[in-house]
Formats: C-alpha cells, sequence, structure tokens
C-alpha cells in the first residue's frame, strides 16, 4: 500500500507538471522571441496572449522568468523580464507599485502616479529590462471602476512607448476592452497569441489531449494505466474537462487519490465518475457527470454549470449592481 509520504510527492509532482504540448510551445516562443528580439535590437515585440483560466498563461510567464532569471551584479540588478501579476482590486496607483516593487525600489508607495511611472521608467533602463508581462488583465474590467479600461490604456501605452521594450498583456477574452478603450494600444497589441482549449473535434488537438492525460496519468505511477481506448473514454474526459489543463490535472489526481483510497491498480471509470463531483463540480451527479451511464451527453457551459462562461455585457451589469 501506498504511503502517505509517497502519495504526497506524487501528488506535489503532478501539480508542478509542465506538459509541453506543441500549442503550449507555439506560445512560449513567441514570448521568447519578444525577448530576444529587443535584447538583441533595442526594438519592442508586443503580444496579447487570450486564453480562459487554467490553460497555462501563469505558467508561461513563470517559465520566462525561470530561463532569464534575476541577476545580482555589482552595482545593480538586472531583471531582464519582469512579470507583473494585476492587483485583485486594480487601480494605475497600486499596478505602479507592483511594478516599482518589482524593480526593488523600497519607496514604491510614495509619490503620485505620474512620480511612481517615472520611476518606472528609470528603473527599467537600470536593471536593464528587456520584456515586461502583465497576467490577469481583466481584473482592470472585472474589478476595477467603471473608467478604469480606459484609464489603464492610456497608462499603458505610455509605458510602453516611453520603455522602449517588449510587452505582453495575458488574460481572458474580454481583455479586448481595454485594447477598446485606446485605438493606439490596440494598434501596438495587434499580434494576438490564442491558448485554447483543447477541442476534441479537431485530430490533432484530439490527439494531444489524449497525450496530455495520458502523461498525466504516467506521472502517477499506478500499476495499471488509466485505459484510453475504452470506447467513449475520450468524449467523457472533454466533457469533464471542457479540454482546459487544469481542470485535466484536478480530475486526474481527484481519481488517482480515490483509487488509492479504495486500493485499486488504476484508475478505472468509478474513480473518475467520483473525482468529477468531488474535485470539479459538486453538483456533476447523475445525468450532469459525464462518467455517469445517465450523462445527458452535451457541454456543460449552460448557465448555473460548471463551465458557463459568462458574457461581457452581463459582466457590466453585474459590476453595476443590476439584476441578471
Amino acid at each position: 500500500m501506498l504511503d502517505q509520504t509517497d502519495f504526497n510527492e506524487t501528488w506535489a509532482t503532478v501539480s508542478r507538471l509542465i506538459v509541453k504540448h506543441p500549442s503550449f510551445n507555439q506560445a512560449y516562443q513567441a514570448l521568447k522571441d519578444a525577448y530576444l528580439f529587443n535584447r538583441q535590437t533595442g526594438l519592442s515585440k508586443n503580444y496579447w496572449l487570450v486564453g480562459p483560466s487554467g490553460t497555462g498563461k501563469t505558467t508561461l510567464m513563470d517559465m520566462l522568468v525561470k530561463e532569464f532569471p534575476p541577476v545580482e551584479l555589482d552595482d545593480r540588478r538586472s531583471i531582464p523580464v519582469l512579470a507583473i501579476n494585476i492587483p485583485a482590486l486594480p487601480t494605475i496607483k497600486n499596478l505602479a507599485e507592483e511594478i516599482l516593487v518589482q524593480l526593488g525600489d523600497p519607496l514604491f508607495h510614495r509619490g503620485s502616479a505620474i512620480d511612481k511611472t517615472i520611476r518606472i521608467l528609470h528603473l527599467i533602463k537600470v536593471c536593464d529590462a528587456k520584456l515586461i508581462v502583465f497576467d490577469e488583465m481583466q481584473h482592470f474590467i472585472d474589478r476595477g471602476h467603471k473608467r478604469a479600461p480606459a484609464e489603464v490604456a492610456d497608462w499603458l501605452k505610455t509605458l510602453i512607448d516611453r520603455a522602449l521594450i517588449s510587452t505582453v498583456i495575458m488574460g481572458l477574452e474580454r481583455t479586448q476592452i481595454i485594447l477598446d478603450s485606446n485605438e493606439q494600444l490596440r494598434r501596438r497589441f495587434c499580434r494576438r497569441i490564442d491558448l485554447r482549449p483543447f477541442d476534441l473535434e479537431c485530430p490533432t488537438s484530439r490527439s494531444h489531449f489524449l497525450g496530455v492525460i495520458k502523461k498525466i496519468d504516467a506521472t502517477l505511477g499506478l500499476p495499471i494505466a488509466l485505459d484510453l481506448q475504452q470506447p467513449g473514454i475520450a468524449r467523457q474526459l472533454h466533457f469533464a474537462t471542457n479540454g482546459i489543463m487544469d481542470y485535466m490535472v484536478k480530475l486526474i489526481l481527484g481519481a488517482y487519490q480515490i483509487a488509492v483510497n479504495r486500493k485499486l491498480p488504476g484508475i478505472d471509470q468509478s474513480c473518475l465518475q467520483a473525482a468529477f463531483s468531488e474535485s470539479i463540480w459538486v453538483e456533476g451527479l447523475g445525468k450532469l457527470n459525464p462518467f455517469n451511464s445517465d450523462f445527458f451527453g452535451e457541454r456543460l457551459d449552460q448557465r448555473g454549470m460548471v463551465f458557463y462562461k459568462a458574457p461581457a455585457v452581463e459582466l457590466a451589469k453585474a459590476k453595476k449592481g443590476e439584476r441578471l
């Protein structure tokens, strides 16, 4: 029987697993090229990276920082890639403060927004930054005030033009609202990278989807591998995860825990069925569970379901406190 230490180590290994499927690799190479282009030419390449939550945007940013890490020099700190997480309740002021913190400014909280911006531009040069990445840009739409998208668009346009380094903004599809607020900013981010969920109807994407599931399962090290040849299993797995990497990991890890608790040699249908309702959607029972024989056979993306995505108009109404 697997002891708790081995179980925890396996869980941690899978949780940290990065499966570099082709679309992920292409996105990473584009961001890396933006960094190298600025380093080699002094000119900038800007990208807008779009993808649902859980598709790997933050992982891409973390990988860039790991490949091009900060370096402590005799007289300063070199920060090749500046990785910025947008604050949960964003304003220009606290975004500027977050950038100053990452640049090592001990007085990040002092000064007006203009003062902070001037210091940011100075420190970008001092730290020899070549690429700045903004993650979770949709926070300005979801949690900022009414004028936030237009204000951050104007501020970003000024910062990008004066900093002269490559820039990547990452977020959900509705980040488009920020770009639409400033035509000049939108023109600077005409290069778009889509990090999409796996598509079961595309043979190539289907193959990559099953390959990722196989890799996750193999990393668990159970005696018997998950049978991906059984009829309907690919569609069941896709319904249960919506083709999104984060949900794929959650589902397989949940099924792994159940298999271990039941002392099974591998993950079976009953493990997957229980894992879906326990690890992904508590209401995913009976006909709403892809691994149940009574499953109704449609995507779980309608209102009230686990993969429902509210349209931008609904988000705007909810933000104003209107009844949906």
